[in-house]
């Protein structure tokens, strides 16, 4: 849409916002029921949706029957938020993002409204929304600029729709949003027809969204290591450490890969290797696969998500989880290669566009940087 047609549309808006009944074109009558709903329950000095740990956000999306039942659902939103200069959003049922993909152009005004991963986005917490709207009236909807309740969202245009277990309970929402002077009138149907989608997986597998999530394994070699598993904490060697990492960043690998990765040339048997993944294996009650070795719990590792947040451009949130080098003691030359690979990337990423707080992170760990601390 051109920008004086999206301007003009705004000030219409804005004087039915004026209207003290609310009542003139061209507001739709969902969000003139949605402002009647927000004004007796939203106090109007809330600038952001309050935001959880990220921590959990991740574990609600890994755990989530939209994720199981369709698997390539984030990596189509990844590429339609840097292709169509959107944000993407998957929710649960009340409105908490799960996952989130955002173009570097938009991350700190996503950052500033709480439009990242753990963000409460209910009708009930920050009045009428994109995300609230979808499923207070449980079905697509499109909120613009001012039709937003508060008026620190008022910037942005949202585009949302409920996605439905077989028996037609909610379990989430998809939403696209970016700020009101790239509307697209095409988005309200693009949202739509991915969350038809994924009602359709999930109707071809109904178990998926009853069935209990599998154990998930938590991961941490950014620092002080740290393993969890289904909540209980983990104790393992190093050796066992190593190996793990390896399989959780690589995605599995046949014994001869992980012998290289692990040991490189040095000349250590097979059957040695093959002892340690055994006494792994039942640290992580079996759940470690062969042929090829793989990890078969939902696994989380720090080392594999910082890259992913400097591909979104959220570097700060790459900062908050390098607590630490990976795993400085191991001289494994797959981990030395991903250790360098991370302490270069993370490095380059704040110099460019790093805030102080996350730099101050980072000197904290490498506190003889001169030029970053410059």
């Amino acid at each position: 849409m051109v920008q004086s047609e999206l301007a003009g549309r705004r000030r219409d808006i804005e004087e039915a916002r004026a209207d003290a009944g609310g009542s003139s074109a061209p507001v739709d009558p969902l969000v003139l029921a949605s402002w009647r709903r927000s004004e007796a329950v939203v106090g109007a000095t809330v600038e952001a949706a309050p935001v959880g740990s990220s921590d959990d956000a991740a574990r609600r999306w890994d755990d989530s029957a939209i994720r199981r039942a369709a698997p390539r659902l984030a990596d189509d939103l990844e590429q339609l938020a840097v292709t169509g200069d959107l944000i993407t959003l998957v929710t649960d049922a009340d409105g908490r993002v799960m996952w989130q993909a955002t173009p570097p152009w938009l991350r700190r005004s996503a950052d500033r409204v709480g439009l990242v991963p753990g963000g409460v986005w209910n009708e009930g917490t920050m009045g009428t929304n994109g995300v609230g709207l979808a499923l207070a009236a449980d079905r697509p909807a499109s909120v613009f600029a001012a039709e937003h309740w508060l008026g620190g969202v008022q910037d942005w245009v949202c585009y949302a729709a409920p996605v439905h277990a077989p028996d037609g309970t909610q379990v989430g929402a998809l939403d696209l949003s970016t700020r009101w002077t790239h509307a697209h009138p095409l988005a309200l149907a693009t949202v739509a027809s991915l969350a038809r989608l994924v009602d359709n997986e999930l109707r071809s597998c109904p178990g998926v969204a009853l069935r209990p999530p599998a154990p998930r394994l938590e991961l941490r070699v950014l620092g002080e290591p740290q393993v969890v598993l289904g909540g209980k904490p983990v104790r393992l060697t190093h050796r066992q450490l190593e190996i793990l990492t390896i399989l959780a960043v690589a995605d599995g690998c046949s014994l001869d890969q992980l012998h290289a990765r692990l040991y490189g040339d040095r000349p250590v048997a097979t059957a040695t290797l093959k002892a340690e993944i055994s006494h792994l294996r039942r640290s992580l009650s079996g759940r470690l696969a062969s042929r090829p070795y793989r990890l078969t719990a939902p696994c989380r590792v720090d080392a594999d998500e910082l890259p992913r947040r400097l591909r979104s451009g959220d570097v700060d949130g790459a900062a908050r989880l390098y607590r630490g080098q990976l795993l400085p003691a191991s001289e494994a030359p797959f981990l030395v290669e991903l250790r360098q690979q991370l302490d270069v990337a993370l490095r380059t990423a704040l110099l460019r566009d790093g805030t102080c707080a996350s730099v101050l992170r980072y000197a904290q760990v490498q506190p003889y940087d001169a030029q970053v601390l410059e």
